[in-house]
């Protein structure tokens, strides 16, 4: 038998409907707010030309060095030191090359052809190195490594001892396009290179 404490529960609850659900207005609220939240949380995805282009061009100078330190060209002769790899920039041409420019490195995505980018007509970007202690020569940027992966500047072709110009100093390259400037800093000795946006 139900006493009347237990009549008196079962009414505040009798005419209560117990199946409540989301109405499509609130559904709706809810995704438009959860659209708000991931648009401001998301980190900005656009694409950067120049500074895709410093990431690849950091990328492929730290392959020059290991190409380097792997395959340091010592035949004996007394030029040997002048065959080594060597990135070359010329009028926003980028390759890897050794032997007085005889011998390319192999794109890493096609081993078929040799290393070569067109900054400028890739990326739409320029580059250049105004730098004192890692000139650009006549339009032309010159950047080798030793056998243990230290930064040499110049053409080695122009260089007389296998340490000739060892770089001292913080060589900065800049990259611009698109309004955005973007630098690439190689260190003296290690060689760690890294992109500043």
């Amino acid at each position: 038998m139900i006493g009347d404490r237990e009549i008196k529960i079962f009414n505040i609850y009798e005419g209560v409907d117990m199946r409540k659900a989301f109405t499509m207005l609130e559904l709706i609220f809810v995704i438009v707010v959860m659209g708000i939240i991931i648009a401001v949380v998301t980190p900005n995805t656009r694409s950067n030309p120049a500074a895709e282009a410093a990431v690849e061009l950091q990328s492929q100078i730290r392959y020059a060095q290991h190409l380097a330190m792997v395959d340091d060209q010592y035949d004996g002769t007394a030029n040997w030191f002048k065959n080594r790899w060597q990135v070359v920039i010329d009028d926003n041409n980028f390759t890897i090359q050794s032997e007085n420019g005889t011998v390319f490195a192999s794109d890493t995505l096609a081993t078929d052809r040799p290393l070569s980018r067109d900054y400028e007509k890739k990326y739409g970007v320029t580059v250049s190195s105004s730098d004192t202690d890692c000139p650009m020569i006549d339009g032309v940027f010159y950047l080798s490594f030793d056998h243990i992966g230290r930064p040499l500047i110049g053409d080695l072709n122009t260089h007389t001892t296998p340490i000739e110009q060892l770089l001292t100093d913080n060589c900065t390259i800049t990259i611009a396009g698109n309004g955005v400037t973007v630098t690439v800093d190689i260190m003296p000795e290690t060689g760690f290179v890294k992109a500043t946006f």
